[in-house]
C-alpha cells in the first residue's frame, strides 16, 4: 500500500541518457554540448519505492534498452508488485525482444517518427523496417501491450493514417500520437501542430486517422491540439513523479534535463524561456517517504490540489499554477 492507504498513480525512472540516435526534435540534439551521459546504477534503481506505484515507467530522457542492466531492472520492479513498461527509439527491439518477454514486462513503446522510411530516417537516423521487424518480434513473444508512440509536427502528421495501418499490419493495437510539447529550439517552434486557434487542415488530417484506426481496430489517442489551460496536466504531479538517472526526485521529466546547467531553456509562445529544474532530494540521501513528504514538494502538490478544488460556475479565478509550469505546454492540455 502507499503512503496515504492507497498505492500512488506512476513513477516514471530516468534508467539511462545515452542514446545511440540523434532524433531532430530531442534535447539531446539541441544541447549535445552541455549533455550528461550516465546510467542509472542498480544501486540507485533498488531505492525507488516500486512496490508504492500502481506503474513504473523505465525511460527519460534517454533510450532505456542502452543500460547494462535494464532486464534485471525491470524484474525488480515486477517483484515489488508495480507493472512496468519502457518507451524505446526500437533499435535494439529485435536484440531484447525475448529477453524483455521473460523479464515479464507489461507495455513496449516505440517511438516511430514517419511511416514513409525516408522521413523516418531523416527525422530519427535509423532504419525504419528494422524498427518494423522489432516489433513484430515482440508482438510474436507475447507481450501484453505493445504502443506505436509519434509526434506530430507540420510535415508528418499528414502521415499519420498510414502510420495507424502499418502499426496494425505489425501487430500493434495501440497508437499515440502526441505533440511537440517541450520545445528546446526557435526552429522546432515552427513544426509544432497545436496553436491558440483551430488549424482546419491539422484537424481534418486526425479526423481522417480516427476513421482509419476505427476501421483497423486499433486504439487511437490524440493529444490536443489547442491550447487550453488545464487544472492538472497528463503528467499529474499530485500523484506521479520521475526519479533522474541520478537519483533526483522531480514533479516531471518536463522540469528535469540531463545537462550540465541548472537552467532548463524552452521555447514557450514564440520566446525563449529559463527556469530552473525542479528537484526535492536525492533517493542516495533521503527515503522517498522524506523527499514526498518534505515542505516543498507538499507545498507544490497543493498547487495542484488546490486548482482542483475549485467549483466551477463561480466567479473567481483558478489558484495559480506554480511558476515553473506556466510556461510549459502540458499546462495548456497539449
Amino acid at each position: 500500500m502507499g503512503l496515504f492507504g492507497r498505492k500512488l498513480g506512476s513513477v516514471q525512472v530516468e534508467v539511462s541518457t545515452h542514446c545511440q540516435l540523434n532524433c531532430l526534435m530531442c534535447p539531446k540534439s539541441i544541447f549535445r554540448k552541455d549533455w550528461v551521459y550516465e546510467h542509472m546504477d542498480l544501486d540507485t534503481f533498488r531505492n525507488v519505492p516500486f512496490k508504492l506505484f500502481k506503474y513504473a515507467h523505465l525511460q527519460g530522457w534517454g533510450e532505456p534498452l542502452l543500460n547494462p542492466n535494464i532486464i534485471e531492472m525491470i524484474e525488480i520492479a515486477k517483484r515489488e508488485g508495480c507493472s512496468v513498461g519502457i518507451t524505446t527509439n526500437g533499435v535494439l527491439l529485435q536484440e531484447f525482444a525475448k529477453d524483455l518477454a521473460n523479464a515479464g514486462i507489461d507495455l513496449v513503446a516505440v517511438s516511430i517518427a514517419s511511416p514513409k522510411p525516408e522521413e523516418h530516417r531523416k527525422i530519427r537516423g535509423c532504419n525504419l523496417y528494422e524498427i518494423l521487424e522489432g516489433v513484430r518480434l515482440i508482438s510474436k513473444y507475447g507481450i501484453p501491450k505493445i504502443v506505436v508512440t509519434t509526434i506530430m509536427m507540420k510535415d508528418t502528421v499528414k502521415n499519420l493514417p498510414e502510420l495507424i495501418k502499418i502499426a496494425r499490419d505489425y501487430g500493434v493495437g495501440d497508437v499515440i500520437a502526441n505533440n511537440l510539447d517541450y520545445i528546446p529550439s526557435e526552429d522546432l517552434e515552427k513544426l509544432k501542430v497545436f496553436s491558440n486557434e483551430e488549424d482546419k487542415e491539422v484537424t481534418k488530417i486526425l479526423e481522417d486517422a480516427k476513421n482509419v484506426a476505427k476501421i483497423a481496430g486499433v486504439n487511437l489517442v490524440i493529444k490536443p491540439i489547442k491550447l487550453e489551460e488545464c487544472l492538472v496536466c497528463a503528467e499529474n504531479p499530485i500523484k506521479n513523479c520521475l526519479i533522474t538517472v541520478d537519483g533526483n526526485v522531480a514533479p516531471c521529466v518536463y522540469l528535469h534535463l540531463p545537462t550540465r546547467s541548472e537552467i532548463i531553456r524552452r521555447i514557450f509562445l514564440g520566446r525563449e524561456v529559463r527556469i530552473p529544474k525542479l528537484y526535492f532530494g536525492n533517493l542516495n540521501e533521503k527515503s522517498f517517504k522524506e523527499i514526498w513528504n518534505g515542505k516543498g514538494y507538499k507545498e507544490f502538490r497543493n498547487a495542484f490540489i488546490r486548482r482542483l478544488s475549485v467549483v466551477p460556475g463561480f466567479d473567481f479565478e483558478f489558484p495559480e499554477l506554480p511558476n515553473v509550469c506556466k510556461t510549459c505546454y502540458k499546462a495548456y492540455s497539449v
